[in-house]
C-alpha cells in the first residue's frame, strides 16, 4: 500500500511545516513521489485524495497517469454521507503539517458536499464501497486481487 499522506508526512519531517501555500507545494511534490513509487512497484493499493474534474487545478492528486500503469487499474471508491465523513475528518489525528486544525466542521462539510456533485475519476472499473459502517478488506479483495495490480 502506498499512501500519499505517508509520503507527504515524510516531506513534513524532512522539510518542515509551513502555511497552506507551503503545504500545497509539498503536496504536489508528494504527488510525484507517489507516481514514481507506483510505477516502480509490482502492484499496489494507492491511497490519495484524487483530483476530480471540476476541482481547482491544484487540488487533489492528478489521475492522468493512472491509465499508464502496467496492468489494469481498479478504482475503489468509498461512499459515505458527507456529514459522517466531515465528522471523521475532524476526529482523525494526522501530522500537524496537514493543517487540519484550521478547518471547521462546516468548512469540511461544505467541501465534501461540493465534491459529491463532481463526476468520478476515470481510472479503470469502479467499485463503490459503502463506508458509513465498518468495512473489512474482504469486501473488495476478491473482486480485484485476482486480476488487478493497482487500486486507487
Amino acid at each position: 500500500m502506498i499512501d500519499k499522506d505517508d509520503v507527504l508526512e515524510e516531506l513534513f519531517a524532512s522539510k518542515g511545516v509551513g502555511d497552506r501555500s507551503w503545504r500545497r507545494m509539498l503536496s504536489r511534490e508528494s504527488d510525484l513521489s507517489l507516481r514514481v513509487q507506483a510505477s516502480s512497484s509490482e502492484g499496489a493499493i494507492l491511497v490519495s485524495f484524487w483530483h476530480q474534474a471540476g476541482m481547482a487545478a491544484d487540488s487533489g492528486t492528478p489521475t492522468d497517469w493512472l491509465s499508464g500503469l502496467e496492468g489494469p487499474v481498479v478504482n475503489v471508491h468509498c461512499v459515505c454521507p458527507a456529514e459522517i465523513a466531515a465528522a471523521r475528518f475532524l476526529k482523525r489525528v494526522r501530522h500537524p503539517g496537514h493543517l487540519d486544525g484550521d478547518r471547521s466542521y462546516q468548512d469540511v462539510l461544505q467541501s465534501l458536499q461540493e465534491i459529491e456533485c463532481l463526476p468520478p475519476i476515470e481510472a479503470g472499473p469502479r467499485i463503490e464501497v459503502q463506508t458509513d459502517r465498518e468495512v473489512g478488506p474482504d469486501l473488495v479483495e476478491g473482486v480485484a486481487c485476482d486480476c488487478r495490480r493497482y487500486w486507487s
